[in-house]
């Protein structure tokens, strides 16, 4: 699950289906105190959502007999869904470590906002690592991302190499890590 966005279903706010319905995360989820502030208030929307099914179940019921009565069989088939979608996103804040602050003073990791410096072009830019369960906003990088475990335990003045997707790679020069202001 690496954010929260936009579910073509629903719109805005609502988590999409691959990030809730991944399978079920093998270690336990790190997040920032706005991550899990987000997940929570997702996780109250869906209960909410699913307390209308009672009343859908029971206007479908009166279409006629169950086995032919596709209207029940789709309203049965998305309360499972999100019963589904629930449960693994309680799981995933039943498990989760929520970080205030960088273990380390200076040291970057999530939650910390990390200005670098391209060594090949010059350019400084500022990154906030982020657990891999939260909405990535612009400039925010996952903390399992290539640059965010290049950027993870590192201190202003270390160089780092970044070896992208792509198969090419970019040396980074840590400038600044500071706690965020966001979370």
């Amino acid at each position: 699950m690496q954010s929260l966005g936009t579910d073509i279903a629903h719109g805005q706010g609502w988590p999409s289906a691959s990030s809730v319905d991944s399978p079920a995360p093998r270690a336990p989820a790190v997040l920032t105190r706005e991550g899990e502030r987000a997940l929570r208030a997702t996780l109250q929307r869906l209960r909410h959502q699913l307390s209308g099914f009672a009343a859908r179940l029971s206007q479908a019921r009166t279409f006629g007999e169950i086995a032919g009565n596709d209207d029940y069989l789709q309203t049965l088939e998305e309360e499972a869904v999100l019963r589904s979608r629930i449960v693994r996103l309680e799981g995933l804040l039943d498990s989760a470590t929520v970080v205030a602050d960088s273990p380390r003073a200076g040291a970057a990791a999530i939650g910390t906002t990390v200005q670098v410096e391209d060594l090949a072009s010059g350019a400084v830019q500022e990154h906030r690592l982020m657990g891999d369960y939260e909405e990535l906003r612009a400039d925010d990088v996952s903390a399992s991302s290539p640059v965010g475990r290049a950027l993870t335990m590192r201190s202003p003045g270390d160089k780092v190499e970044v070896e992208l997707p792509n198969g090419r790679s970019r040396s980074l020069r840590i400038l600044a890590v500071e706690p965020s202001g966001r979370g």
